[in-house]
């Protein structure tokens, strides 16, 4: 019964930081919309931590078979209402009130460090809103390429780049370029 309870820590573990690096790979088990809505992988996974934890502890400490696995299943039920039912509605929380996000680089200027070729992308280097230095992919429509120190404009973006415009060099403009290190 031990090696029952420390694969259940093993699955549970690797479920657990596999959730937080990669994070749910599916929204539900079961049919798209028809699974369970509290039954996602991460429930799955830190319901295995807690047996794995709790009937684990149980069996170290001597406790007969059945001690055992009533431990491991109130460890693992503790685990996931305080998961499910405390912290994840904070993280939540924390999430929407995220202070700024891509939408906010619209407008913005900054100067382009990787050349952006037409049809391909380069880099660019700006300073959002916060004052944050940001470095990003960035793609242009214009028909020729925007070589590496060209002065650009934000003018859209997306989840994976910035949508690039270029700017004439005018010392007097008052862009607000980034400093370079």
């Amino acid at each position: 019964m031990d090696i029952f309870y420390i694969a259940c820590l093993a699955m549970g573990l690797v479920g657990v930081v596999g959730t937080l690096v990669v994070g749910e790979t599916g929204s539900e088990l079961g049919d798209a919309g028809n699974g369970l809505p509290f039954l996602n992988l991460t429930t799955v996974a830190t319901a295995l931590l807690g047996i794995g934890v709790g009937g684990g502890t149980a069996a170290l400490l001597g406790f007969g078979s059945v001690a055992a696995a009533v431990a491991a299943a109130c460890t693992a039920l503790v685990l996931v209402v305080v998961t499910r039912g405390v912290l994840l509605p904070y993280l939540l929380r924390q999430q929407d009130n995220s202070h700024t996000g891509r939408l906010s680089y619209i407008g913005l200027t900054g100067v382009v460090t990787l050349s952006i070729e037409p049809g391909g992308w380069g880099e660019v280097a700006f300073t959002d809103t916060e004052g944050n230095r940001v470095r990003s992919r960035a793609v242009t429509a214009e028909e020729i390429a925007l070589p590496a120190n060209s002065h650009v404009y934000i003018g859209d973006v997306d989840d994976q780049v910035v949508h690039v415009v270029s700017i004439p060099d005018d010392p007097h403009a008052g862009l607000h370029m980034p400093e370079s290190n």
